[in-house]
């Protein structure tokens, strides 16, 4: 008759071993398996950060100087608030910056704002890696700039924002006020850095500007 004997202390050690094995394996692919998937996710994060931007600013421009809004079915025109752009009351003013970080100003209507505020006086500036948006109704202010207190936080990691602005002749400036008439287009150059500092992401962009001129003759 056989007696029921358990386990050896070497076969307790050999399991332990394989345990140890294949359970360090487990924690390693679990580990890269996290690390990549914030790396995807800090790298997504950094995209979406940067095309929103480009998204605002390019939709900012691109209405820099209209002085209608649609309300009801019909076009409307401001004459409570809106300054007509002229030199000394100018809807596009911008800075250009030697370190890469541009700002600018913007006067325009638009039809998605209730009524009465359909006029804003929009800002870019930059505190630091911070890119800063103002946006306030015309009856805050009509002419740039808006107020220094009305520009709050709009996206962290901006480490670059490049415009350059094509005049009605097709030849380039560094500001707006560098074209002898009217701006034509903008092209825009946005570049974002992931809050760990491992990945910039860049977008550029061509956005016309078709009020400007329009307006001078309305």
């Amino acid at each position: 008759m056989r007696r029921a004997h358990g386990l050896t202390l070497i076969e307790l050690l050999v399991a332990l071993a394989i345990f140890t094995v294949v359970l360090g394996v487990a924690v390693t692919f679990f580990a890269q398996h996290a690390q990549d998937t914030a790396r995807v996710q800090e790298k997504n994060e950094l995209q979406d950060r940067v095309r929103l931007v480009m998204q605002l600013i390019t939709q900012d421009l691109s209405l820099a100087g209209s002085s209608r809004y649609v309300r009801d079915g019909a076009v409307r025109y401001d004459t409570r608030y809106w300054v007509p752009c002229a030199p000394d009351t100018p809807c596009l003013r911008g800075v250009n910056d030697p370190n890469g970080k541009d700002t600018f100003e913007v006067r325009y209507h638009t039809s998605l704002r209730p009524p009465g505020k359909e006029c804003r006086v929009v800002g870019y500036n930059f505190d630091g890696d911070t890119l800063r948006r103002a946006d306030v109704p015309c009856s805050t202010t009509n002419t740039l700039p808006p107020p220094a207190s009305a520009y709050m936080p709009l996206a962290d990691g901006i480490v670059a924002l490049e415009i350059r602005y094509v005049c009605e002749d097709g030849h380039e400036e560094d500001t707006p006020q560098g074209c002898a008439e009217f701006v034509r287009a903008a092209l825009v150059r946005v570049t974002g850095q992931s809050a760990q500092g491992r990945y910039t992401f860049t977008l550029e962009e061509r956005t016309p500007i078709r009020n400007l001129k329009t307006d001078q003759v309305l």
